[in-house]
């Protein structure tokens, strides 16, 4: 992957590639504090084997802006992640749809493959995940909205009801498994059987 990263200079995705077993004690509390870091520290996940080896081969790659971030065997081997503050949804797809084919293209560059998938996809189920819930495209589109008087009206159960109707799902201020606080991340709850511009449109 060091070798796939160094082909995007030039592009607004090129970057830096952090180790976690090289990074320093402040990068990571930088890294940590900008959501763009993974920690390893999931109950479940370690249960399931995610955690063989920590930290070895693990890793984060992000562009300067932190628009385009890559977390290397957090669980999956590789997690593709295109964010920004605002509403611009189209300009975050059009960034992940580049930096997915720019990786792609480096890959089979570095590998030599030059038939057949890079990614590990089955025929029928689409994208194979480390995760089950993400069995499918793999993609998950989220936005977080503040609304603090909402969430004090009706309650955060409320919203999620709102949002599983309209085939998403709503969680915590800060993602999956944390505390609501003034804001909730909305995205869509449905992976397989799906393009992903069709899910980008549930969201």
């Amino acid at each position: 992957m060091t070798k796939v990263y160094s082909g995007l200079a030039g592009s607004e995705l090129a970057g830096d590639f952090f180790l976690h077993t090289e990074m320093s004690d402040e990068q990571r509390q930088a890294l940590i504090d900008g959501h763009q870091l993974f920690r390893g520290k999931d109950k479940m996940q370690a249960a399931s084997g995610y955690h063989e080896h920590w930290p070895h081969g693990r890793g984060v790659f992000h562009n300067p802006d932190k628009t385009f971030v890559n977390w290397v065997n957090e669980g999956d081997h590789l997690r593709i992640i295109s964010m920004q503050e605002g509403g611009d949804v189209e300009a975050v797809f059009a960034r992940l749809s580049a930096g997915a084919a720019a990786i792609e293209a480096g890959v089979r560059k570095e590998t030599g493959i030059t038939e057949g998938e890079v990614f590990m996809m089955h025929p029928k189920f689409g994208s194979v995940t480390c995760c089950p819930s993400n069995i499918g495209t793999g993609m998950r589109g989220s936005v977080h909205i503040l609304v603090p008087k909402l969430i004090k009206t009706i309650g955060f159960d409320a919203i999620d009801k709102l949002a599983r109707e309209r085939n998403c799902q709503a969680r915590g201020s800060s993602g999956e498994h944390s505390e609501v606080v003034d804001r909730i991340d909305v995205s869509n709850w449905r992976r397989i059987g799906y393009p992903e511009y069709e899910l980008v449109q549930d969201m």
